[in-house]
């Protein structure tokens, strides 16, 4: 089925104002180096004082999976000071709540708006990403990714 021009026209700039009135929504395309990882699983959320302030998310690809954290600019806005870390959430079943173990990590310090884990060798466990934003002078905000087996 074909859409007409002018209803592509419609959705297209629909799509753009989308992006005014959800400001700070995670557009991540692809981890440095692999161009053809994509999103697998479902986007988590950080939270902080009942606000999303971050995504997380987990991409395969390349051999490898990949954690992602963006944090969003109406946190960034706050004037707030943050460190960001990131891995791959190592489960040893689908039953399993509690990870055996964390790969690819990464940290970073100053305030990093996105942060990419590095390559996890992890595509045939169940994964997934893991984000933290430690808010200075708060605490450590933690989401998980969904998990894929």
């Amino acid at each position: 089925m074909m859409i007409p021009r002018m209803k592509r026209g419609i959705i297209a700039v629909a799509l753009v104002l989308l992006g005014f009135v959800f400001p700070g929504v995670a557009t991540a395309e692809t981890p440095p180096g692999c161009a053809s990882a994509a999103q697998i699983g479902s986007t988590g959320h950080v939270k902080w004082r009942g606000d999303t302030i971050a995504s997380v998310k987990q991409f395969a690809g390349c051999g490898s999976n990949y954690s992602y954290v963006y944090v969003w600019e109406s946190f960034r806005a706050t004037g707030r000071h943050w460190i960001t870390q990131t891995a791959i959430a190592v489960y040893s079943s689908s039953s399993d709540s509690t990870p055996d173990s964390y790969k690819g990590g990464n940290s970073n310090q100053f305030d990093p708006v996105e942060l990419w884990g590095k390559p996890a060798d992890t595509l045939s466990k169940c994964t997934a990403a893991y984000g933290m934003v430690s808010v200075q002078q708060d605490d450590n905000f933690i989401a998980y990714s969904t998990k894929r087996c």
